[in-house]
């Protein structure tokens, strides 16, 4: 019994810093360091806040006056000067935000909309990895209507790229360098896939923090890693001609979820031999063109068991399995588990959460 008592004792003591849901006056150093970062950008785009635990997240989730525009912006302050977060919208008008930036690190994965904001070639593949580095000045930054725009990223201040830094036992530096070596042209195998991980998580209030700065940790190591065996044995670049090919077989890609492309088929429309495309595909995402699009086809087999009631039969179908037991089978071996296990877990996230707003 007493010590019963003791641990409600101590989880009493912690409930306060497990809430993500606190008013901005008792935010910690972190939440308030992130706020200043993005809720001024999001406002003049026309955001608005949503209520706590909107879409079963941790952190803070934005919509958008129906007048200016729809879509979502979420993030979450994991601690000082580190954060993650994602977003889809679109402005039914040109828009756009003003702010004085802090320095800053990001990497993320980008829609191909978004690319020539951060001045990469505006023809590359949706879900391009890239990072970019804001040194402190005053920004702005246009928003063209109808562009639908889609990021996942990951947030670094200054301190938190030294906590990072001090975590992986490398200099600043060093990290800092490899962040903007992502140029939309390579990526670290596996980072794509992670970030992708991070944008459907919904961990818990308790576990949040610690699972998102695992991802942190995991992505920053992959991303340094990288850095290092590219500076021993040369760093390859894609040409804008490489672009342009690995994009087209991309969207042929993206656009059939619901069957299966056939390498002569994916090679005819890249314009390219199989040897070629396969390594255009390793070099920009450290997969192979195969995996490239089962990781698509599970994306979007996430996207319909959250989103729909569809039986598991339509959601196999419509991301090109012949047969059910396949897509299971694909599904577990993918994230650990059946797509009806997946599916009631998210449900039941979600729904104390709706039934409350």
């Amino acid at each position: 019994m007493r010590d019963t008592a003791e641990k409600a004792e101590a989880r009493a003591e912690i409930a306060p810093a497990l809430r993500t849901d606190r008013p901005q006056s008792e935010s910690n150093a972190a939440e308030s360091q992130v706020e200043e970062l993005f809720s001024p950008q999001i406002i003049q785009l026309g955001g608005v806040p949503a209520p706590p635990g909107a879409q079963g997240r941790q952190g803070r989730v934005w919509t958008f006056d129906p007048a200016r525009g729809e879509g979502f912006y979420w993030y979450f302050a994991v601690e000082e000067g580190l954060a993650v977060g994602a977003f889809t919208f679109t402005l039914h008008k040109d828009g756009g935000f003003a702010c004085d930036a802090p320095d800053c690190w990001y990497f993320g994965s980008y829609s191909h909309t978004m690319l020539p904001y951060l001045g990469t070639c505006e023809e590359g593949p949706d879900r391009t990895v890239v990072g970019h580095i804001w040194k402190r000045r005053p920004y702005y930054q246009p928003v063209h209507a109808g562009e639908r725009l889609g990021e996942t990223f990951v947030a670094l201040l200054p301190s938190g790229l030294r906590a990072v830094s001090l975590e992986l036992s490398c200099d600043p530096v060093v990290l800092s360098s490899a962040i903007g070596a992502l140029d939309g042209s390579a990526c670290p195998a596996g980072l794509a896939a992670l970030l992708d991980d991070l944008r459907r998580a919904r961990p818990s209030a308790v576990t949040a923090r610690a699972y998102y700065r695992s991802k942190i940790i995991e992505a920053c190591s992959l991303i340094v890693d990288w850095r290092f065996a590219n500076n021993r044995m040369g760093l390859e670049h894609l040409s804008e001609e490489d672009v342009r090919t690995l994009a087209r077989a991309q969207r042929l890609l993206q656009h059939n979820l619901h069957r299966v492309v056939s390498s002569d088929e994916l090679c005819h429309e890249a314009c390219v031999g199989a040897t070629k495309l396969a390594r255009l595909f390793r070099t920009s995402c450290g997969l192979s063109p195969g995996e490239y699009a089962r990781e698509l086809r599970m994306e979007r087999a996430c996207d319909l068991l959250a989103d729909t009631d569809l039986p598991l039969s339509a959601v196999a179908e419509q991301t090109g399995f012949a047969r059910q037991g396949s897509f299971s089978e694909a599904f577990r071996a993918r994230f650990g588990t059946t797509p009806r296990s997946w599916r009631s877990a998210v449900k039941a996230v979600r729904a104390p959460r709706q039934n409350h707003s």
